[in-house]
């Protein structure tokens, strides 16, 4: 040992990096992690996260090699939510090389590295820690975190309710938990979450050759727990991947009369973050790097039911305290994640009922800028188990609703299609409601659309810490318009614009909506599919804003038909399909 501390001192003058003393250094231990070590003793391995003061020198260049090495899909984000000239920052430098190899030399295992928290998760005993605590570019040190799942909830059946003569899909008994959310419209439309990339943070995933999952676009895989780029179970390895099954196909399956997920087009990377061999245990640390890996390979949206509260006997639980928006490592990660342009979505939780001003939340949904996800039975009603608000700073939570209560989804171990129950259940619908969202509105930044989700939710006009603002519209959030900001300026959505009708296929109404950016004279008129014009529904002078009407068809006989909406803005046609 004493060898070793002589080489390490040579190392670090070779670095040009400085020791101070022990007693010289200040206090860099958690009071968490002066507990434990404490009670467990100094022999005794811990995890825990070694967070460093800067990144080195060369900033300027190294943020210019980010930015150069952006991918595609990362770039188009990040200039969707960014401007041009602040596409990175500070924590999308790498850590420092440097700073790893003498922390590697001093502790037994390096578990991650996080660019966005400035540290690296290790295993090793106090006396290690104590050691990395006199260096000059340790910040501070902290226990890491495990966090004990619960189960999920019992299921109930779905009900099975039955098909809209207006729907074009089929959706069986997942019917129910689609219509609830309003995103059949939409398909009906041909939106089906096309060219949006989501990031599934889970248990890893079995059974991928179900049939409801082998139309998927599964670009990326990699499992965090094993170090491996397999996802689904292997012989001799940690963690079952049953989980992330139920979610993904809750989000994206496809299988006309048995289940079909609101994103079913959409493109998918998979991460296994969590090890359920250990007690159900996963780690924070997990849970960030796979946010960050998500971001470098472009992500637009997060979802996770995965969540941090309650730990097992002898462990470091959080208090409701500490759901504050700042205090846990995933929160700290999903917010970082949310600056980068990132959609977090992220269960509530299970963990029921709470009195004020206590919540019941699991970290990270008490991000401020998280989609935190509670859950509703078929009836709409709050489901018992579903967490609560508010944050411990006083902020609203749940953000919106989905059905969580009899989900339809894959089964992870056969053929077949079962029900579960949990806000691990409603959080992919509300991901995959927002994939739609994202598809017709390819500009929007991920705070629109979480704006768009909250504010056409069915309890929007009195959100509560038990129910949010409600469950969420998919139809009305995809056209929502913002209200004009507190300048004055106009908002992003004040442009001319004609809106996709609906119902589409209809019979024999539907309705039109079109947004004027300048008044002036505005003509509609329907056309058949020969060209020929069939009825003007207004030629009148109209306001800026939005506008709305009825088309009634009843006269019409069945087909192809054109409406064209002509101002002295330009020009706009939509298709329709009358069925009778």
């Amino acid at each position: 040992m004493k060898l070793s501390i002589i080489i390490s001192a040579v190392i670090v003058l070779s670095l040009g990096l400085c020791i101070t003393s022990n007693a010289q250094s200040p206090d860099k231990f958690s009071p968490t992690l002066k507990r434990v070590i404490e009670q467990e003793g100094e022999n005794i391995a811990v995890k825990a996260w070694v967070y460093f003061t800067d990144k080195g020198s060369n900033i300027e260049s190294e943020l210019e090699a980010v930015k150069t090495n952006l991918t595609p899909r990362a770039l188009k984000r990040r200039l969707r939510n960014r401007s041009a000239d602040n596409l990175v920052d500070f924590k999308d430098i790498a850590v420092n090389k440097n700073y790893i190899s003498e922390i590697r030399s001093q502790v037994q295992k390096i578990r991650h590295k996080s660019r966005w928290l400035n540290a690296v998760s290790v295993e090793a005993n106090g006396k290690a820690l104590k050691h990395l605590g006199q260096f000059s570019f340790v910040k501070k040190i902290d226990i890491v975190r495990e966090s004990k799942r619960k189960p999920l909830p019992e299921g109930e059946k779905p009900t099975g309710a039955q098909q809209l003569h207006s729907t074009l899909l089929n959706y069986g008994n997942s019917f129910d938990q689609n219509n609830q959310i309003n995103t059949i419209p939409l398909h009906n439309m041909g939106y089906d979450g096309s060219g949006v990339l989501v990031c599934m943070l889970d248990a890893g995933f079995i059974n991928l050759q179900h049939e409801a999952l082998t139309h998927l676009n599964i670009l990326h895989t990699w499992d965090f727990v094993n170090g491996d780029s397999i996802v689904w179970d292997e012989p001799g390895q940690m963690g079952s991947g049953w989980h992330g099954t139920y979610t993904l196909s809750t989000l994206a399956g496809y299988k006309e009369g048995q289940l079909i997920g609101p994103a079913y087009g959409a493109d998918f990377i998979l991460a296994k973050t969590e090890n359920t061999d250990w007690e159900h245990n996963i780690e924070e640390d997990h849970w960030v790097a796979g946010a960050e890996w998500g971001d470098s390979l472009g992500a637009d949206i997060i979802s996770s039911s995965l969540g941090y509260r309650e730990f097992d006997p002898g462990q470091n639980s959080y208090t409701w305290q500490d759901l504050d928006g700042n205090t846990a490592v995933s929160t700290v990660g999903a917010d970082i994640a949310a600056s980068r342009g990132i959609l977090v979505v992220n269960s509530a939780g299970n963990e029921g009922s709470a009195i004020f001003p206590e919540n019941t939340l699991i970290a990270p949904s008490d991000g401020d800028s998280v989609c935190c996800v509670g859950a509703v039975s078929s009836s709409g009603n709050r489901a018992s188990f579903s967490s609560m608000g508010p944050t411990a700073d006083g902020r609203t939570k749940p953000d919106v609703m989905a059905r969580g209560v009899g989900t339809v989804c894959a089964s992870p171990y056969n053929p077949g299609y079962t029900s579960a129950s949990g806000t691990s259940l409603s959080c992919p619908l509300v991901a995959g409601a927002s994939a739609l969202v994202l598809q017709v509105n390819p500009t929007w930044t991920n705070m629109q659309i979480l704006e768009a989700l909250k504010n056409t939710a069915d309890n929007a006009s009195s959100p509560s810490n038990t129910y949010g603002w409600g469950i969420i519209n998919t139809y009305d959030a995809a056209f929502y318009s913002p209200p004009t900001n507190v300048e004055g300026e106009k908002p992003l959505l004040s442009k001319f614009e004609l809106f996709p009708v609906y119902p589409n296929p209809f019979n024999p109404t539907t309705n039109i909506r079109f947004n004027l950016s300048a008044s002036g004279r505005v003509n509609i008129a329907v056309y058949n599919n020969l060209g020929q014009r069939v009825t003007i529904l207004t030629n009148e002078f109209l306001d800026a804003g939005e506008h709305r009407l009825v088309l009634d068809a009843s006269g019409y006989a069945s087909g192809v038909y054109y409406l064209m909406l002509k101002a002295n803005e330009g020009q706009r046609v939509r298709k329709l399909l009358l069925l009778k």
